[in-house]
């Protein structure tokens, strides 16, 4: 096996798969069912050169230490799901995979989400109250309308006003909750979010295109072709709930860090920008973008960044992968501001590493000197 690449060596046996992943990442287990899936997944995609290997066998291994980091197992095999992006598998863990991770680290969730028709989208709702000194959240449900099965179809109709969240958190070994929370997102929040999906409700393509400044850009053509089989047509309901319940957990993030890593490893997805605009319309992948100023940032945007150092000083490989990642970006002629939009927390953290960041400071002008 010693003259074998990672990528071989993954897909050659289940066997040979999980000594891989245990020599690569550190993950042990001999769970076959878990090694089965991922030589199936890995076995979808095209792979003609070394490169494309090693970026296969990269990317899985990368998305499956954030897994195991969070609390995810490979006993989780039934509720991970290995999704093809582009000439790469990036697992996936489900709802149920993530409050399982919760239940290791001593947490129940319990989730309660409703899909609000629109006959009844002011009858619906979450009421809050006090009990005990602490606030509670009551469902107030008056349904005219009954019929609350949540479909592929039924979303592109707008049968549906919103939907709601509630999560309830408690401590197992001190039986007693720790925390409740609710959220809701409209109609239209959720459409957004499964209309850009590579495994979602359309088919869509990229194409270059060049800017007003005379640089190549990417854009993102989102039809109103139905994308028959994807994630988000099959399995509607679940991808609604893990779209809303990670809206929730943003509160669970703050008052619970012993979760973050689990929470983490349970937002990762394989869905891009979302769009303003409605389909079979060229949609710019960013638009009306807040520039992010690395010497101003933001309290939340300090917060993310220190979030990621942590999780970088958890987990090496991942601050590794992200500074390939920027240098990549970099090297492929990415605006810079576009960068620094979308990985400030990754700079940040990265710039505490006198080794990476000496990777990337030449692509910086004015930050390599202040950062």
């Amino acid at each position: 096996m010693g003259n074998m690449t990672v990528y071989n060596q993954l897909t050659v046996s289940t066997e040979e798969c999980l000594k891989t992943i245990n020599r690569e990442i550190g993950m042990k287990t001999t769970c076959a069912p878990f090694a089965v899936k991922i030589i199936e997944a890995l076995k979808t995609l095209t792979v003609k050169t070394e490169q494309d290997a090693l970026n296969a066998a990269n990317t899985l291994l990368s998305g499956l230490q954030t897994l195991w980091m969070g609390g995810i197992v490979a006993e989780d095999y039934d509720k991970i799901d290995f999704v093809k992006r582009g000439n790469s598998i990036v697992p996936s863990a489900r709802v149920e995979a993530f409050l399982r991770a919760a239940a290791r680290k001593g947490y129940r969730i319990t989730d309660t989400i409703i899909a609000v028709p629109k006959e009844d989208a002011g009858t619906t709702y979450f009421k809050e109250n006090f009990y005990n000194g602490d606030i509670v959240y009551t469902l107030e449900d008056g349904r005219f309308n009954p019929d609350r099965e949540v479909t592929a179809k039924r979303l592109v109709d707008k049968y549906f006003s919103k939907f709601i969240c509630r999560l309830d958190v408690h401590d197992t070994k001190q039986n007693n909750r720790v925390v409740m929370t609710t959220t809701e997102m409209s109609i239209d929040d959720i459409l957004m979010v499964a209309s850009v999906s590579e495994q979602g409700l359309y088919k869509s393509y990229w194409e270059k295109y060049k800017d007003g400044n005379g640089y190549f850009r990417n854009r993102k053509v989102v039809t109103k072709e139905l994308n028959t089989g994807t994630f988000w047509i099959k399995w509607t309901g679940e991808m609604v709930n893990k779209t809303i319940i990670r809206r929730a957990l943003k509160r669970i993030k703050e008052v619970l860090p012993e979760l973050k890593e689990a929470i983490y490893a349970f937002e990762q997805e394989d869905y891009v920008e979302v769009p303003e605009t409605e389909p079979d319309i060229e949609i710019p992948v960013k638009q009306n973008v807040v520039n992010v100023d690395l010497f101003k940032l933001t309290e939340e945007q300090q917060a993310d960044a220190k979030e990621m150092f942590e999780l970088f000083v958890a987990n090496p490989k991942l601050a590794e992968d992200k500074t390939a990642e920027i240098k990549e970006r970099f090297e492929k002629g990415d605006n810079k501001q576009d960068i620094i939009n979308d990985e400030y927390a990754a700079i940040m953290a990265l710039s505490k590493s006198k080794a990476k960041w000496e990777v990337i400071r030449g692509y910086f002008t004015d930050e390599k000197n202040q950062t």
